[in-house]
């Protein structure tokens, strides 16, 4: 071998060394970064209010595996926080055995005070309204109402709440007065193309008015108009109230803070002769 070979193996080993030792201490640091990652990490805080993009909100606590089921109902308890077993009705379930709804276990009952026309704008009281209000309370039964929206303005949102206030006087309310603003899909409906800015300040205008009176405000909504994409409600906006969420699961993968959850549409109890909405009150 000459004397230049033998220095091109000398090089050729020390570069293979070389290499080699460069990924050994390579590999070490990764496994002293994982472990001081990993096996160093502490308990995090308690965010509070947390920031995502252009949104400041309080995330939701619950706990998704202490939701339980059981023939159709859920329920929610987690030591410190547990669930009222609801429903909500207006005309479309006509005529209600409300004992019987009491003796199946529905602690409350939201009941359809009224609702805008979404053509013509008028306001119309729900026909079952006063005989499913007496009804419930009747029978045990804890009472709140929610009114069907198609407010355009502010205007119009306290007109709606002064007429479920007007309503309500007198009853033993002690559960939420829901504003249910929602989108149309038959026809035409005087809301189609209103702004999220706008049915925001309705919201509120609600709300406030609701509030004014003693009584406690909350805003129904589906995720419908709830997801960025459909810019409608802007939930940093309208948490400044509690919501009622809609969203038809399990269990609940909103994110966000809620105060009641309609987790069906197509409920059977007992009492009742037509699909009926369930729903949790968390408290």
């Amino acid at each position: 071998m000459t004397i230049e070979k033998q220095n091109k193996k000398r090089i050729s080993s020390s570069a293979v060394i070389l290499i080699t030792a460069a990924a050994t201490f390579l590999l070490l640091a990764a496994v002293i970064v994982i472990f001081l990652i990993t096996g160093n990490r502490k308990a995090e805080p308690d965010p509070g209010i947390s920031i995502v993009p252009n949104i400041s909100v309080t995330f939701s606590k619950l706990d998704k595996s202490r939701f339980h089921k059981e023939k159709d109902i859920i329920s929610y308890s987690d030591g410190v926080k547990q669930s009222k077993a609801g429903i909500d009705v207006s005309f479309a379930q006509k005529e209600i055995d409300w004992n019987k709804v009491k003796a199946s276990g529905v602690d409350f009952a939201m009941i359809r005070a009224g609702y805008r026309g979404y053509e013509t704008g008028r306001i119309n009281l729900d026909e079952f309204f006063h005989k499913n209000m007496k009804g419930a309370l009747d029978s045990g039964i804890e009472t709140g109402v929610y009114f069907f929206s198609q407010a355009v303005n502010e205007t119009e949102a306290i007109e709606e709440a002064e007429f479920v206030l007007g309503l309500i006087d007198g009853y033993n309310v002690t559960y939420p007065v829901a504003f249910d603003w929602e989108t149309v899909s038959a026809g035409e409906a005087r809301t189609d193309g209103i702004s999220a800015d706008a049915l925001n300040r309705c919201a509120h205008a609600f709300c406030r008015t609701v509030e004014s009176r003693g009584y406690r405000p909350v805003i129904y909504a589906s995720l419908n108009l709830l997801r960025e994409k459909f810019d409608k409600y802007s939930i940093d906006n309208i948490s400044d109230y509690d919501l009622w969420l809609a969203e038809y699961k399990n269990h609940p993968e909103f994110p966000y803070q809620f105060s009641m959850w309609q987790y069906t549409d197509e409920g059977i109890i007992d009492g009742i002769s037509y699909p009926t909405d369930l729903n949790i009150y968390i408290e």
